[in-house]
C-alpha cells in the first residue's frame, strides 16, 4: 500500500536509486510500506510523548540535525534545526520521519 503524500509521490516514484542520496531512498521505503512508515512513525511520536524536546536526526547532507514537535490548534508541527540555527517546518511529515529512521539506521551500525 503508498502512503499518500501527494507532494512527493511523483517524486519518489520516478527516482532512479542508482543517483539518489539516502534521505530520498528511505522516503521512497516509507512511503511504499505502511508497516515500515507506521513503525517509525511511533516511534518519534513515543519519544516526543515521553517528554523529549527535541531529537536527533540526520538530514540530506547526512549531518546530524535535531527535530522539535510543537502543537498548534491541536494539530502537531514538527520542525527542523536548520544550518543556521533557525527552525523550519518540513513541506510533508514523510520527511521528518525519514530522517528520523536514518538517525536510528545510524544508530545500529555502531
Amino acid at each position: 500500500m503508498v502512503i499518500s503524500f501527494p507532494k512527493i509521490q511523483k517524486y519518489l516514484e520516478s527516482l532512479d536509486l542508482a543517483n539518489a542520496d539516502k534521505l530520498d531512498i528511505i522516503a521512497k521505503e516509507l512511503i511504499f510500506d505502511e508497516a515500515f512508515y507506521e513503525k517509525v512513525s511511533q516511534a518519534l511520536r513515543r519519544r516526543f510523548s515521553r517528554g523529549a524536546e527535541t531529537v536527533e536526526a540526520i538530514d540530506r547532507g547526512g549531518r546530524l540535525t535535531r527535530v522539535k514537535r510543537e502543537k498548534r490548534g491541536g494539530k502537531y508541527r514538527y520542525l527542523v534545526l536548520g544550518e543556521n540555527g533557525d527552525w523550519f517546518e518540513s513541506n510533508e511529515r514523510i520527511w521528518i520521519v525519514a530522517m528520523y529512521a536514518l538517525w536510528q539506521a545510524s544508530k545500529k551500525h555502531f
